[in-house]
């Protein structure tokens, strides 16, 4: 694909916001799925930067995912912002690194920060997001073309897909606005008890609290709304449909059917990835309202349901860290 000037790339995003459902819309959305392919080469540059980045700091530890941003995210995000043009938006390739805590954050930091071609970061760390998200992102341009690295610890991490699942399943957003639930509140003081646990600023809603009486506050939501037992409830009901080919799988197309509760895997060779990005589209398309899919490269294919529990619906592990730190920090009668 030659590469699109910004005015080009506005004029598409302005005809999807009006969103007639027209001819033009539909060569818009066409027009718009060949830009989001064409990201694939310096998805993968960025992406084999960051595995060789972890396997010298940690061979084992450290996950490494790229993704391409779901087509009806990047259509609801030009809806919901309406002063966001196309050309602008820095997210549609992504790279996520999971580090284990925030003393192998701060070392990729480092080595990531030197890196050419950066032009911004955002520092959701220092300064967590009024919902209670927290990580590093680290905005490069190449050609025309951002490519997003997220840079979390696994704190942050289970939090983050945590939110995406229950986020799925309500039919909500609670990443990025506040709905006055009770899911909110859990959410926000999850985050502010992993960030006292990791040495870091939580939310200033809950910044004058120690964590003893977070957990306290917690437990009390917890138990009010029934929240262990609603959470469980929401585990796949049907085997992962697994179409993996070993260590032959590069590109990864998983999708999540939460009506049926149950998740499907395709992969493709490295050299596939034209297939996996048609095979990708056309999911897409399936039923949005009741099936989500994501094209996924992995450093590890064996930490999959690791890197992306939210399309296997797994809040086991996150239960279990709750559970842990609740009663290390139970408040003494």
């Amino acid at each position: 694909m030659k590469k699109m000037s910004n005015t080009a790339l506005n004029k598409i995003g302005d005809t999807i916001r009006a969103q007639r459902h027209d001819s033009d819309y539909k060569n818009a959305v066409e027009e718009l799925n060949n830009w989001r392919e064409a990201h694939g080469a310096i998805l993968d540059s960025y992406y084999n930067k960051c595995v060789k980045l972890s396997k010298r700091i940690n061979k084992i530890d450290i996950i490494v995912a790229q993704r391409l941003k779901r087509l009806p995210t990047i259509i609801g995000k030009l809806n919901r912002f309406e002063n966001m043009r196309l050309s602008s938006m820095q997210d549609i390739a992504g790279v996520r690194i999971i580090a284990s805590d925030m003393e192998q954050l701060s070392a990729i930091e480092k080595r990531i920060s030197k890196w050419r071609h950066l032009i911004r970061v955002k520092d959701y760390i220092s300064n967590p997001k009024n919902s209670g998200y927290r990580g590093k992102h680290f905005i490069f341009e190449e050609n025309g073309m951002f490519t997003e690295i997220q840079l979390r610890t696994q704190f942050q991490h289970i939090w983050a897909t945590s939110v995406e699942t229950i986020d799925i399943l309500r039919g909500t957003s609670l990443k990025e606005k506040d709905d006055n639930s009770y899911w909110h509140d859990f959410f926000c003081q999850v985050s502010s008890i992993f960030a006292i646990t990791e040495g870091t600023p939580s939310i200033s809603v809950y910044s004058k609290f120690g964590i003893t009486d977070l957990c306290g506050l917690l437990q009390k939501n917890m138990d009010e709304h029934q929240i262990n037992k609603k959470i469980a409830s929401y585990a796949l009901t049907e085997p992962i449909a697994d179409n993996m080919k070993g260590k032959k799988a590069y590109y990864i197309v998983v999708t999540l059917n939460f009506k049926e509760r149950e998740a499907a895997v395709i992969s493709f060779k490295e050299s596939e990835y034209h297939l996996a990005f048609k095979e990708y589209k056309a999911r897409e398309q399936n039923n949005p309202q009741i099936e989500q899919t994501v094209l996924i490269a992995l450093n590890q294919i064996n930490k999959i349901r690791d890197a992306y529990p939210n399309y296997f619906m797994n809040l086991s592990n996150f239960l279990s860290i709750i559970d842990f730190v609740l009663a290390k920090n139970k408040k003494k009668e």
